[in-house]
């Protein structure tokens, strides 16, 4: 299912929409995302350095959260099952559903999972070697 995923989101970065594949069989597919923004409106900025992609499937527990963290990079999301609730600094606080794609913010945020289901979040982290994926406002390496 992952890999399906993983697939999905790859083909949909590498094609632009209307493009024809005359060499294509059986292949479809459906724009998730197409921005020139983060989550909160701010441009898109990669870090500097050598860029280093990752991805993690990330789980939250019914009545998990997060914890208060950004992201020194830019983080696109595709909830997998489930629903989590964010709140954004100086944001309406929004809910991702299962097949909602996304960039997060890049201001401090906590994502919490109110349902009775675990959240599955693909998380791709858009950055550099040495780079920590999380930032936390204290007492963390931001890696996870």
């Amino acid at each position: 299912m992952m890999t399906r995923i993983a697939a999905l989101l790859l083909t949909t970065a590498l094609l632009l929409p209307g493009t024809a594949l005359a060499d294509a069989k059986g292949l479809t597919f459906q724009q998730l995302l197409d921005t020139v923004t983060t989550g909160d409106g701010k441009p898109l900025k990669y870090p500097e350095g050598q860029a280093r992609v990752s991805a993690l499937l990330v789980e939250l527990a019914p009545g998990g959260e997060t914890g208060l963290h950004r992201h020194p990079m830019p983080v696109v999301g595709y909830i997998v099952s489930g629903e989590v609730s964010v709140k954004a600094e100086g944001l309406p606080e929004r809910v991702f559903k299962a097949g909602d794609a996304f960039v997060e913010t890049i201001v401090w945020h906590n994502g919490r999972n109110l349902g009775k289901e675990p959240v599955k979040i693909l998380a791709i982290y858009l950055g550099a070697d040495g780079l920590m994926r999380v930032e936390k406002p204290k007492d963390s390496d931001g890696h996870y």
